[in-house]
């Protein structure tokens, strides 16, 4: 996956949490391979990226109309704003440049270039 496991379904970074793979296996690791039970997610947008086969709800032909992730992203709080935002960035561009561009982030969410936004 390139890395993009560390990408939650709904745009955080997790690899920049201090409890990641510690006590916070993240939204993939363990779906992926089989070790972790898919069928007893609680988390509803995870259960639906994980099921479709896309690495973030970005990657969702039905994203844009999606109840799920849009009452998620457009949930009052700065965190949400930039987890909408590193969607739309991924959307835009990709994941190498999401990554190329995440890759010093001290938090779970950062700066994008300005030429990238």
């Amino acid at each position: 996956m390139n890395g993009t496991e560390e990408i939650g379904c709904c745009g955080a970074y997790c690899k920049t949490c201090r409890e990641f793979e510690k006590t916070c296996k993240g939204c993939k690791p363990g779906y992926l391979d089989g070790s972790r039970d898919l069928r007893r997610v609680k988390c509803r947008m995870k259960k639906c990226c994980l099921t479709r086969g896309h690495i973030t709800c970005a990657d969702c032909d039905e994203y844009e109309h999606c109840e799920t992730i849009q009452s998620f992203i457009n949930h009052p709080g700065y965190k949400y704003s930039k987890y909408k935002q590193a969607l739309e960035y991924i959307r835009a561009h990709d994941y190498a440049a999401f990554m190329k561009t995440a890759e010093n982030w001290k938090n779970a969410y950062g700066k994008y270039h300005e030429q990238d936004n």
